[in-house]
């Protein structure tokens, strides 16, 4: 064989799985750079909920009103009847603040934090149920309003303070049905409840507890701006 010809053909070989080796390399960056994208907008998505707990605490203590403003990424946020709460004849429906985006979900349910990801979920930020020697303190955050906001752009939210109602138990069983059920019933034995029933079907936990038991039910009107 002609030996010009001989170096053209390794060349071209060399050259080949130079662009080989740099297509791989490519790969393996772009893999990295979109994990860390994926990863910071989680992180993002997280912070508005840590926001939200912050600003329902604050209306909590008595602050009329509360709003948040946020960067917004790929996604989707809105209310929707996540589950109720059910003590004696005190039926609470529980409206959540939810954010979707593929095989992810994150939701702010009566004061916890909730990340669902591929239908498992974990319980990110605790609810407001404080125990102490007798009582047993329970804060159900009630939300009112409508509205849905989805893309890229400035997430805005208005929190205000419609109010609250106390409620002193003597019933001591409680249901709660939840997406979530599965988390509740983890928190709640944790916490000294006794677990009698895990329904996954209807979703629910029924609980009981020695203490007695004070409800407070704080009404929260939310708006999308």
């Amino acid at each position: 064989m002609n030996r010009g010809i001989t170096v053209q053909i390794g060349m071209i070989f060399i050259l080949s799985i130079c662009l080989m080796a740099i297509s791989f390399v490519y790969m393996g960056i772009r893999l990295v750079v979109d994990s860390y994208v994926e990863s910071t907008h989680q992180r993002e998505v997280i912070n508005v909920f840590e926001l939200i707990r912050e600003s329902v605490i604050k209306i909590d203590r008595g602050v009329p009103s509360r709003m948040i403003e946020a960067r917004m990424f790929e996604g989707n946020y809105f209310i929707n009847q996540t589950g109720l709460i059910s003590v004696n004849n005190t039926t609470i429906y529980l409206y959540s603040l939810v954010y979707k985006n593929n095989n992810e979900e994150i939701a702010f349910e009566n004061g916890a934090i909730f990340r669902k990801i591929n239908n498992k979920v974990f319980m990110i930020e605790e609810p407001f149920i404080i125990s102490d020697n007798n009582t047993i303190r329970i804060l159900v955050i009630s939300f009112y309003g409508e509205g849905s906001v989805a893309g890229r752009g400035i997430l805005r939210l208005l929190f205000t303070n419609l109010g609250f109602d106390y409620h002193r138990i003597t019933n001591k069983t409680i249901i709660i049905k939840s997406d979530y059920y599965s988390e509740w019933a983890n928190y709640l034995q944790k916490e000294g409840f006794n677990v009698t029933a895990v329904d996954p079907n209807n979703k629910t936990v029924n609980v009981t507890s020695s203490k007695a038991l004070l409800l407070k039910i704080l009404n929260i009107k939310v708006d999308f701006l």
